[in-house]
């Protein structure tokens, strides 16, 4: 593809990377300014992820143990398994953005290619994928919270493990695969020069316009449908809970020193049981709301104003907020640990089994 065809073509995730953008010739001050925010929220991405990594197996192992009788831990292990890939694919287009190891590496081989393709190849669509089927996720285990607090009995009779199984393959099927229609229109060639040793590697789009209609179509889906859906969801769920929880506490404050039969003590740890529960899930879904703000400003930004692009006047600020809405998705990824080891106390003696009986001690 030529260099006019290209300039021409739709912006993709490629040109959006937070990478991108760095000081240079012909760049403004306010460009540069930008160039160091950036340059900071990628090793801020880079840091906050090895946190993020070792609490989402930590996360993983903790619910192994305590098993799947309670439907909701296969989706907490979904969720953290996306929540690894979100992360991972987001530590490394850092790495890749923020530092010259990546191109050092491909030049110790010999290998030339545009940095911007590379990382889209292997980092931005991904990171899509699997933040956006976390996403999605999320909103299950919100709209499952408010139905079992609705309707405890007639939920736990129809949301079995087994139809627990096929909602989470679903959401990983919805969320993940559209994602290969985007690699079907990409072309991956290695060209030799003999005569400098070099070999170039080119990543380009199969058609003139970058995206064919189904991978526009992803697209779509990955930029609006499923961030606007996700967040819809999420936001009224939590309110409802909100709202069970503050009649749970004044059912609690009622009762409490006025009832002490066996009946009674029953039902009361059953709400607490329930309680806890819901708790972890509304502290969830609140993160997920708060760490969305970024991505749900810049669309809404991006569709008052078209100069609001990769390719528009606003560039430099559109790039800022892009890798702000990267580092966004990584906390709300990363996090995960601290909201279930303070809502949850099973959770939380499943952690202290694994720590060494000496920092346990501590």
């Amino acid at each position: 593809m030529s260099q006019e065809e290209n300039s021409n073509s739709s912006p993709s995730p490629e040109d959006t990377q937070f990478g991108s953008i760095g000081p240079g010739v012909g760049t403004t001050t306010e460009e540069n300014i930008f160039s160091v925010i950036t340059l900071i929220i990628q090793w801020s991405i880079i840091v906050i992820g090895i946190f993020g990594v070792i609490g989402n197996i930590l996360n993983i192992i903790a619910y192994v143990k305590l098993g799947f009788s309670e439907t909701i831990h296969m989706s907490y292990i979904a969720m953290t398994i996306t929540d690894l890939g979100t992360i991972l694919t987001a530590m490394w287009m850092a790495v890749c953005s923020s530092s010259l190891v990546v191109e050092n590496l491909l030049a110790r081989y010999r290998i030339e290619t545009d940095m911007a393709m590379f990382i889209g190849l292997t980092g931005s669509w991904p990171h899509l994928a699997f933040s956006k089927t976390t996403a999605l996720l999320t909103a299950w285990i919100s709209l499952e919270r408010c139905l079992c607090v609705t309707f405890p009995t007639t939920v736990k009779l129809l949301i079995t493990p087994r139809v627990t199984k096929v909602v989470l393959t679903t959401i990983a099927v919805l969320g993940c695969c559209p994602v290969a229609f985007v690699y079907n229109d990409l072309n991956i060639e290695m060209i030799s020069d003999p005569a400098s040793n070099y070999s170039t590697l080119l990543i380009y789009y199969n058609t003139d316009n970058n995206l064919s209609t189904p991978s526009k179509l992803v697209f779509s889906l990955y930029g609006a449908v499923y961030p606007v859906l996700s967040w819809i969801t999420v936001s009224i769920c939590a309110g409802f809970l909100i709202a069970k929880l503050q009649q749970s506490l004044k059912w609690r404050n009622e009762n409490s020193g006025t009832n002490t039969g066996a009946s009674f003590t029953r039902q009361r740890n059953m709400y607490r049981r329930e309680t806890r529960v819901t708790r972890t899930v509304v502290v969830i879904a609140c993160v997920f709301i708060v760490c969305s703000l970024p991505l749900s400003a810049s669309l809404i930004a991006a569709a008052i104003d078209r100069e609001y692009s990769a390719t528009g006047s606003l560039r430099s600020i559109f790039l800022a907020n892009a890798g702000i809405s990267f580092l966004s998705s990584e906390i709300n990824s990363s996090i995960n640990i601290i909201v279930y080891a303070m809502t949850g106390s099973r959770f939380r003696a499943a952690l202290l089994e694994m720590c060494p009986a000496s920092a346990c001690r501590m």
